[in-house]
């Protein structure tokens, strides 16, 4: 059961709308968590849901950085980030591997 949120204590659900018009807040009582959701989209309106306990500014900022016209952006920075951890894991697995040879 969705639950739309249309007033909060530190006005997310009215902030949303500054990032899009089409956004809006739901509380999913079934996951306990808070979701953005848009009226734009067809069949489903699902955007995102908060990884946060509460509402803050975060939910904001996540909502910013994951929309369409960003979408390069996060792609490259997932990509670096995944390339790093390659790295990291490649390392270790070398370095489990000289001591091994021993």
């Amino acid at each position: 059961m969705l639950i739309e949120i249309k007033n909060d204590p530190y006005f997310i659900s009215q902030r949303l709308k500054d990032i899009d018009q089409s956004y809006y807040l739901v509380f999913n009582c079934i996951k306990g968590k808070y979701e953005v959701h848009s009226s734009k989209q067809v069949g489903c309106s699902y955007c995102l849901t908060s990884p946060y306990e509460g509402l803050d500014a975060r939910l904001l900022e996540l909502a910013r950085n994951t929309r369409r016209e960003n979408l390069k952006e996060l792609i490259t920075k997932i990509d670096e980030e995944n390339a790093k951890l390659e790295a990291k894991n490649t390392k270790k697995l070398e370095e489990i591997c000289q001591l091994n040879k021993y």
